[in-house]
């Protein structure tokens, strides 16, 4: 089922609905085997030259927050383990909608008071009462700190302060970014460490399995790479599966589709 874009939603201001719009997106998408919807987009509309001002709910972030809450507790539900429940990740964490000139990835210079009582302050929201078990770690650097390796917001602010308990995940080429954009790392072995050092918790195809595997492998025997830290990203990982139900229910009941697609209510 198709809705209008997020910021025609924002311009319902109906919690209500967007709530039962997380209901379905959840219902429709777990009858398909899938667990995790890479939404919602919580930024700001602020900088009007970037190009996905549309993916927001506006540039309030009152408005924001409540919509975001609401579709987030509409897809997740009461109980993970239902086959109409789905794992909420709002992205893109922190600061991401306000690039220089404009350009989607571009550095944001906005400082700390800004960041945290307008942008920051709605994904906060979605931690604390929303409970989000997902976040999309952003491409962009903040005050010159690539966020995929950023241990204050990844893990000071996001699980020590907000208490979150869900995964972190990259967007996609995050990780990568740091070597082949930022030019902050000598190597994707060097991008992929700090990453997890920071709190990424799962890449997002960024590097081919076998690169991302046997860097991880190799951090750890040179001392790079604590176990410890990686036992942390995939316990992580782990908890938001073991939520899901899916070590004891693996499989999808296939006739969820006929009956949950072309649905009339929905």
């Amino acid at each position: 089922t198709c809705f209008p874009a997020p910021i025609g939603l924002g311009a319902t201001w109906n919690r209500e609905l967007m709530k039962n719009i997380g209901k379905t997106i959840a219902a429709e998408t777990r009858a398909h085997g899938i667990h995790m919807v890479l939404s919602p987009v919580l930024g700001l509309a602020r900088e009007l030259r970037w190009g996905r001002v549309e993916e927001t709910y506006g540039e309030d972030p009152y408005l924001a927050s409540e919509l975001g809450l609401a579709i987030i507790k509409g897809m997740q539900g009461d109980d993970l383990t239902s086959d109409s429940s789905v794992v909420s990740e709002p992205k893109h964490f922190g600061v991401h909608s306000v690039p220089e000139s404009g350009s989607n990835t571009g550095p944001v210079s906005v400082g700390m008071r800004d960041g945290r009582e307008l942008f920051l302050s709605v994904f906060e929201k979605a931690v604390r009462q929303g409970g989000a078990m997902g976040m999309m770690a952003a491409y962009h650097e903040w005050d010159g700190i690539p966020c995929v390796s950023n241990h204050w917001l990844l893990t000071d602010l996001l699980r020590d302060e907000w208490g979150f308990q869900g995964l972190v995940l990259s967007d996609l080429g995050a990780i990568a970014m740091q070597y082949n954009n930022h030019f902050t790392v000598s190597s994707p072995k060097e991008a992929i460490v700090n990453s997890i050092k920071a709190g990424m918790d799962m890449q997002f195809y960024d590097f081919e399995h076998d690169i991302y595997q046997s860097s991880i492998i190799e951090a750890v025997k040179e001392g790079f790479l604590l176990v410890e830290e990686l036992d942390q990203a995939v316990s992580n990982v782990l908890r938001v599966k073991f939520s899901l139900g899916l070590f004891e229910n693996p499989y999808t009941d296939t006739s969820l589709v006929s009956r949950r697609l072309g649905n009339q209510k929905n």
